[in-house]
């Protein structure tokens, strides 16, 4: 629970540090923007002083003009704001300057003359205050030379700029609470449902898991959710109910033979028994350990083929050719009831384990076998689907077997006939189960069709894995 709460602080906290510095950015451009506009428009207007000035000194003459020089001066200086006007002539005498700071000071300094040649500007700070300065040199009728020094005060447009700065930090620290308080809440409100969801997960267990969560307390967004683990819980039930059924099954296949040995062992311990009687005994004992053998055998299969550790022998097999060996091999079988194994169809050759797919395709037709009624026939087609595919069909006449048991044939113990198959001792019950395990590591597929005519087992399998 501390976890959790962790996790859903540290979303809000992402955004609000996310919400930080998008405004931290966004404040600093507005800043810069701002401090950029203000000093292109103090170099515009100083430019333009000057530019007036100089026209002025061009024609200026100390001796015949001054007054109207003056008028001009003042007239050129009328708008302008906090500016200051220096001019001296080439002797350092004043010519004109304006009430206010000593802009004699930037004559002193080493980047006056760079200012000039560049026609560029400087900050100059005189008695407190902040001043951009331009300046330049220019050459009247007489060919005396004058310089002027332009200034324009800075410390309203610098205080704006800290106001701005200080206002816009304010937002900055405002906007990061709201964002933090308003994830906060929201993440409340989001994870509420949640967690009433995850309360009542908690409460399902082994003893509840028929249990489902009804999709109409959630909202909606979360439908999709609680329908998927409702179909998980299906599936686990179904696992559950599998597991318990195989341990049932399982416990009751051997404790048949186990039940045999003893009563059969208790029997002959009570009376003295002839040399013929205790062989016909241990013989008899002899076929239920083999039942129990190859009842242990057959599950160390599936428990491999449930780990994945099956690794099929890979070798070229010719089906054809395997399948008629089979039949041979059956011909016992099929004589005492007068079935036929009939061969159609043909296909290529295949990449395969041998003994896997004979066990398979055996414990098939041994099934077959067993439930085709005398004097019939058993049809094994062979067919080629593409290139890369062949179909294999078992197909057998006999008793019609109902759909809702076609999912559940390949299944362990699963039972069709339940009292049929507890009188028939011919298997472990478990063979179907081993033919799907094979065909899947075989990279195939296997299912079963049945009506009124046959019941068809299907395999598809690929000519390489």
């Amino acid at each position: 629970m501390k976890q959790n709460k962790l996790i859903s602080f540290r979303l809000p906290l992402i955004v609000c540090l996310l919400t930080c510095g998008l405004l931290y950015c966004f404040s600093h451009l507005i800043e810069r923007s701002f401090e950029k506009f203000s000093i292109r428009q103090n170099v515009t207007e100083l430019n333009s002083v000057i530019t007036s000035i100089e026209r002025e000194l061009t024609y200026y003459s100390p001796s015949d003009n001054r007054d109207e020089f003056i008028q001009n001066l003042l007239l050129i200086l009328t708008g302008h704001h906090h500016l200051f006007v220096y001019i001296i002539d080439d002797m350092g005498k004043i010519v004109y300057r304006t009430r206010g700071p000593n802009l004699a000071i930037a004559l002193t300094h080493e980047e006056f003359e760079r200012i000039i040649e560049d026609e560029s500007t400087s900050i100059e700070n005189i008695d407190k205050s902040s001043y951009r300065i331009a300046a330049s040199r220019v050459t009247g009728e007489n060919g005396q030379q004058f310089t002027t020094i332009v200034a324009v005060r800075r410390d309203v447009q610098l205080e704006f700029i800290s106001r701005l700065r200080n206002g816009l930090g304010l937002l900055i620290v405002i906007s990061c609470v709201l964002a933090l308080i308003g994830s906060l809440i929201s993440i409340y409100y989001t994870q509420k449902p949640i967690n009433r969801l995850i309360r009542k997960i908690e409460r399902i267990s082994l003893k509840n898991l028929n249990y489902r969560i009804p999709t109409s307390s959630v909202p909606v967004k979360y439908v999709s959710l609680v329908k998927a683990f409702n179909n998980m819980l299906n599936r686990m039930e179904d696992v559950f109910s599998r597991q318990r059924n195989f341990t049932a099954d399982i416990a009751h296949e051997m404790r048949t033979p186990i039940t045999n040995l003893t009563t059969q062992t208790q029997i002959v311990l009570n009376n003295a028994r002839t040399t013929e009687e205790y062989r016909e005994i241990l013989y008899s004992n002899l076929e239920e350990y083999e039942k129990m053998s190859q009842m242990i055998s057959d599950m160390l299969f599936l428990a491999q083929a449930d780990n994945r550790q099956l690794v099929p022998k890979l070798i070229d097999i010719d089906l054809q050719n395997m399948i008629l060996m089979m039949c041979d091999y059956f011909e016992p079988l099929t004589d005492e009831k007068n079935i036929t194994l009939k061969l159609e169809g043909n296909c290529s050759h295949i990449q395969g384990d041998k003994m896997m797919l004979g066990r398979a395709i055996g414990n098939i037709l041994s099934n077959a076998i067993r439930y085709t009624p005398v004097n019939q026939i058993i049809t094994i087609t062979l067919s080629q689907m593409s290139e890369k595919r062949i179909k294999i069909v078992i197909s057998n006449p006999g008793e019609k077997i109902d759909k809702k048991h076609l999912p559940h044939l390949f299944e362990r113990f699963y039972r069709v006939d339940e009292s049929r198959h507890r009188s028939d001792s011919s298997g472990t019950g478990i063979g179907l189960a081993i033919v799907k395990s094979i065909i899947e590591t075989h990279k195939g597929t296997i299912y079963v069709e049945s009506d009124d005519v046959s019941t068809r087992f299907i395999i598809n399998l690929p000519t390489a894995i």
